[in-house]
């Protein structure tokens, strides 16, 4: 397998190559490929034109150049070789490998996660091109899969995951990591990147005022924006921010939880988001109340979709009365058939039946 790291402009990397530690890593990389774990090499394309993510003709330029580059490295690649775009933009990969043909795995509205005008337009603009450009398109939403379908009827939904052995141990509350064991229940967590635009920092505000004999736990790093906005949620002293947590020690996190949060705002880029939190919780046996992601909707009762509130309380209250053996092997059995094994099986599955065919 060739990983190709697309993005950045050139120049930075070899910035890097200058002053930064993993100047060796970086250097095997841009001359021709680094093994990175048995049968993985990762190689980087060559951005040699800066702007490459807001004018469609640096874009351009820039995959020439990175064309050569992919039919390089992947001279010793084993066939039939199949292309697999992660970035719109780079649809100048598909063919470069001698590829049979090309997939995009489209797992986020990634227009609307753009910043500035140009950028957001090329992408969206790619966005079309890469679903067009390609065999197969995948979708982690119900709302990406009807987007993409008009270009490409051979468009299919596949949900994210999550890893089921790692977060299942949490369903034991006597695992929790130190650092909340002792924490005033009932526990309302949170365990992400909290990010402007995403996670609603108002509407914990909201719950912890609320009801101040519970605690709401939030992990994870936070955007700088968010800086003075957390300050004034986490005075509070029923809020509580762990900070960023390894994710080996995240199961421990999530056993403390009584209920897992994912307190998302309402707009256009949340409807497209199908979190990978979510079968975390649930692989450890945790009810889920959600905000701002209507594709989670039909997975009710351990699954609840609320707006505002008085909504978000009231599928509070639900989840903590759905506690028994019963409740938990229930969310655990829908946890474990969402793993990254079973959904790898799904998307290998589409590609060898395209083989055949």
């Amino acid at each position: 397998m060739l990983f190709v790291e697309t993005g950045e402009f050139l120049g930075r990397h070899l910035l890097r190559l200058v002053r930064g530690p993993s100047r060796l890593s970086i250097a095997r990389r841009i001359g021709g490929g680094e093994p990175a774990e048995p049968g993985v090499t990762v190689c980087k394309a060559l951005n040699v034109l800066p702007w490459g993510q807001r004018f469609a003709l640096c874009n351009r330029v820039n995959g020439a150049v990175s064309r050569l580059v992919l039919r390089r490295a992947s001279r010793r690649l084993p066939v039939p070789r199949v292309t697999w775009l992660y970035d719109p933009r780079a649809t100048w990969a598909i063919g470069a490998a001698g590829d049979a043909f090309g997939v995009y795995d489209c797992v986020d509205d990634y227009a609307e996660q753009a910043s500035g005008r140009r950028n957001r337009a090329l992408v969206a603009t790619s966005d079309r091109d890469a679903a067009a450009a390609v065999r197969l398109v995948f979708t982690t939403t119900t709302a990406l899969r009807e987007r993409h379908l008009s270009t490409n009827p051979s468009t299919h939904l596949v949900g994210n995951a999550a890893d089921f052995e790692h977060f299942a141990p949490a369903v034991d509350r006597a695992l929790a990591a130190p650092s909340v064991e002792e924490l005033r229940r009932p526990v309302l967590g949170f365990a992400g990147n909290i990010i402007a635009g995403k996670v609603d920092l108002a509407l914990l505000a909201e719950l912890a005022d609320h009801d101040p004999k519970r605690t709401i736990v939030l992990t994870g790093p936070v955007e700088a924006t968010l800086a003075t906005e957390l300050d004034d949620l986490t005075a509070r002293t029923n809020v509580v921010w762990t900070g960023p947590v390894p994710y080996e020690e995240l199961p421990g996190i999530v056993a403390a939880f009584d209920v897992g949060l994912i307190p998302y705002a309402a707009n256009d880029y949340t409807r497209n988001v199908f979190p990978l939190k979510l079968f975390e919780y649930l692989a450890a046996g945790k009810p889920v109340v959600a905000t701002g992601l209507p594709e989670l909707k039909g997975l009710e009762p351990d699954v609840v979709v609320a707006h505002g509130l008085e909504g978000v309380e009231t599928a509070v209250t639900s989840a903590l009365a759905l506690s028994d053996e019963t409740d938990v092997a229930r969310r655990q059995k829908l946890a474990a058939a969402n793993t990254w094994e079973t959904r790898t099986e799904r998307l290998l599955s589409l590609i060898e039946d395209e083989l055949r065919g």
